[in-house]
């Protein structure tokens, strides 16, 4: 369902779930104006004030869900603080991951700016199975265990797979056809493949107040990523 510019997944007097599009932020930083967020669209929408319990950077995509009181809220943050949320992102990073399973298990040390891999961090726990591999990427679906400030980007920049796009621990050049495609002749300027985080929060699974078992709510890859893979196919294979 979507109202405006929002994509509603599911909404109840609890909780709402909304799949974002990259490019928007879920609630303002710095002196970004609040009508430039996710936030303000929401509370626009339902008139009442409403408390972020999943997020995303700006430029990744997928699900976000937001408590619209401060029961449901508390009562999600528990299931997270006790490792009962399950959520499934997929992700593009650069290079060959030989594993086909695996986990990185490295300590994070956080702070307001950036997120590393430290002895003096806290315990930090990422499951992967690399669903396609190429020669110069893979197309991974990655199960977080623990829920720190970019957990994701900093334990595969720290086993050299950075995400493909990554402006902070890799490189901001797009992905372009041409770099794919021997004697490509095309426009002199392209439009990139994907320019982007490639990073796209694609299930979530937990309780909900009230329901006795866990719901499950899905997000399908956006079109951008959906286009890359196909060229990845074509392009990039793995002999």
């Amino acid at each position: 369902m979507k109202i405006n510019q929002l994509d509603i997944i599911f909404e109840d007097s609890n909780i709402l779930v909304v799949n974002k599009k990259s490019g928007i932020c879920v609630i303002a930083k710095d002196d970004q104006p609040e009508e430039n967020t996710l936030l303000w669209q929401i509370k626009n929408y339902i008139k009442q004030e409403v408390f972020p319990v999943i997020s995303l950077d700006v430029s990744a995509s997928g699900l976000v869900l937001f408590a619209k009181n401060k029961d449901t809220y508390d009562f999600i943050s528990k299931q997270f603080n006790e490792g009962k949320v399950k959520r499934i992102y997929q992700i593009l990073v650069n290079g060959i991951i030989e594993d086909g399973k695996g986990e990185i298990d490295k300590p994070l040390l956080i702070d307001k700016h950036n997120t590393v891999v430290s002895e003096k961090g806290v315990d930090s726990l990422t499951k992967y199975e690399v669903k396609e591999q190429f020669k110069s990427f893979a197309f991974i679906e990655v199960m977080p265990m623990t829920t720190r400030k970019n957990q994701i980007r900093a334990h595969f920049w720290s086993i050299g797979n950075p995400l493909a796009i990554d402006e902070v621990y890799a490189s901001s050049e797009p992905i372009l056809l041409s770099t794919l495609k021997r004697r490509y002749k095309g426009v002199d300027k392209e439009k990139p493949l994907l320019s982007r985080l490639p990073l796209h929060l694609s299930k979530i699974e937990l309780f909900l107040p009230d329901k006795k078992t866990k719901s499950v709510f899905e997000s399908l890859l956006p079109d951008d990523i959906n286009i890359t893979l196909k060229q990845l196919r074509k392009y990039n294979k793995r002999g």
